[in-house]
């Protein structure tokens, strides 16, 4: 069984900053799908408004966590904090073997 780590990420723009959000998350794209251990970082928008889905898979909870502390993820988080509705709703997902 693969011992990768999958997670969503849902974060939500305030009124009148959806483009603004999209410019600023999509800037980070790059640069963490750089990053060792990560095997897939994607960003989505829906189609009913202003909410954005990251999708990633980390080929370990350690590459996850050193993910959460690069330069980068914190300036993210810095350049969007007055153009989100609120926190981030994530959620860590563990693959099932149900062969």
């Amino acid at each position: 069984m693969s011992e990768c780590v999958y997670v969503s990420a849902v974060v939500s723009a305030r009124e009148g900053c959806g483009a603004a959000l999209e410019r600023e998350l999509g800037r980070v794209v790059p640069l963490v799908r750089a990053e060792a251990g990560c095997a897939r970082y994607d960003l989505h928008r829906s189609d009913s408004g202003d909410a954005f889905l990251f999708y990633e898979i980390w080929e370990s909870d350690a590459a996850l966590a050193a993910h959460g502390r690069t330069a980068h993820m914190a300036a993210m988080r810095a350049a969007t904090a007055e153009l989100v509705a609120g926190p981030a709703a994530v959620a860590i997902w563990r693959a099932l073997d149900v062969a």
